[in-house]
């Protein structure tokens, strides 16, 4: 089978990628997609198929990262920005999970379901803590923390070694989530994927860091050197039964296919396994519940055989309780290699202000409310992919600078609506402000090949 890995594979070129740029994390997408069309050239399908595939469907995972968990999402101001920022405001209360962790593992931490590491490790002036970790069957997160005393920026994981009850993984494959506090500090979520999942409920997992890196100036950094843990790993929601899927849940349209084989839902996790037949460009699916409310897709990995089959496994945010029905769809993301300008409105009190987002949709901006300890922006999304586009709202000076990074708390306060809280830390009212956001990319559903499945609740 001539594999494609959607797990990032090529890091290293998609770090340099991410970090040409210090602007609002939807241009670090639009970068992404320019940068799509110069890998297309550079890596001709004929010559380098192989590796052109890995890269492109990794980089396509990370595009849902930076719009999902905000990858790199720390935008170090100037000297001249920071005096126009009364607060800073602290951006990492010490929690990993709660701080840039999905819908799913953020759950899970307030149901008890994960479970306590505090273990650290030192080499080459570089400090890695393990905080906590979270399996439910569906994935192994684990949230990590980076302090360096001399290198800047490092962030990254490099060369990781996994083994599981002592026998070591090759098939081992690793995505990272991680945000740069400050130059010397970073946190983030690594998620290990093996091809035969654990199905004890207890295991020991030993992990073998050789290296960290980051960048700096826009030159890649890394320190080697070796962190070794053991960590105990519990499945605190063992009694979740995977489901298998007969063959009769699937559609067929003009030639293309998609077949559901089964599912897994945890109370952090809604997993899905499938085989597809189609255009599996930019991939995507959406997941909706029973009362036509999508459900935050988290990854994606996929190998494509021969013959152009696709099999591949999906993963969601875990399903509203009591649901007793879903239905997934493909689509594919409309991409382009054009940098789109960025759409922004003064703030005034004549709300709702409306920013368009493209065909994608828009943001509804209902009222921003200044306080003495934060500042509250009320907002809420209509369009497509409400998941990608609630992360592209910022406020800036009347001079275009960026005036506060977008590290603040976006709380989702509706289950039967698109509608967040953005925190930030406490601005000067009297001050004028602009809001900002940027056009989207467009997706095409794949309307045709709509599945729907009963969920089995206990």
């Amino acid at each position: 089978m001539n594999k494609a890995e959607v797990f990032p594979a090529e890091e290293r070129e998609l770090q340099r990628i991410f970090n040409e740029t210090r602007l609002p994390q939807i241009q670090l997408k639009a970068r992404v997609l320019k940068e799509l069309d110069t890998t297309k050239r550079v890596f001709p399908a004929r010559a380098n198929g192989f590796r052109s595939r890995r890269l492109l469907t990794s980089i396509s995972m990370i595009v849902f990262v930076i719009a999902l968990i905000g990858l790199l999402s720390i935008f170090p101001a100037s000297a001249e920005q920071l005096r126009k920022i009364p607060v800073i405001g602290k951006v990492f209360e010490g929690n990993i999970f709660d701080f840039a962790g999905d819908s799913g593992i953020v759950i899970g931490e307030e149901s008890g379901l994960t479970s306590d590491v505090n273990e650290e490790a030192k080499d080459q002036g570089v400090t890695i803590k393990l905080q906590n970790v979270l399996y439910d069957g569906a994935r192994l997160s684990i949230g990590y923390e980076v302090v360096s005393e001399q290198a800047a920026n490092l962030m990254f994981l490099e060369n990781v070694k996994v083994s599981v009850n002592g026998i070591f993984r090759p098939d081992a494959r690793l995505s990272a989530k991680p945000h740069l506090i400050d130059d010397k500090h970073a946190a983030g979520i690594i998620t290990i994927d093996l091809d035969e999942p654990q199905k004890e409920d207890r295991f020991e997992l030993e992990l073998l860091i050789g290296g960290v890196s980051g960048m700096k100036a826009g030159n890649p950094s890394e320190v080697s050197g070796e962190w070794s843990f053991k960590v105990n790993v519990e499945n605190r929601v063992a009694d979740s039964e995977y489901i298998l899927l007969a063959d009769g849940y699937s559609a067929s349209w003009h030639g293309d296919r998609l077949r559901l084989t089964g599912y897994l839902a945890t109370p952090a996790t809604t997993k899905l396994d499938f085989f597809y037949t189609g255009n599996t460009d930019w991939l995507g699916f959406q997941l909706k519940d029973d009362r036509g409310m999508l459900i935050e897709m988290l990854d994606i990995s996929l190998t494509v055989d021969k013959k152009g089959m696709a099999k591949g496994t999906v993963r969601f945010a875990p399903l509203a309780p009591g649901t007793t029905r879903a239905e997934i769809t493909p689509f594919n993301w409309l991409v382009g290699n054009k940098d789109a300008e960025k759409v922004t409105t003064k703030l005034t009190h004549d709300y709702p202000i409306v920013l368009s987002q493209g065909e994608a949709g828009e943001i509804v901006v209902q009222n921003v409310e200044f306080m003495q300890d934060k500042t509250l922006i009320y907002y809420e999304v209509k369009g497509k992919s409400p998941y990608m586009q609630y992360a592209s709202l910022w406020l800036e000076t009347p001079d275009g600078q960026l005036l506060i990074s977008d590290n603040g708390k976006r709380t989702r306060v509706s289950d039967t609506a698109y509608e967040y809280i953005l925190e930030y830390p406490p601005l000067d009212a009297s001050q004028p402000y602009f809001l900002s956001t940027m056009p989207q990319t467009d997706l095409e559903l794949q309307d045709e090949l709509a599945v729907s499945f009963a969920i089995h609740n206990k």
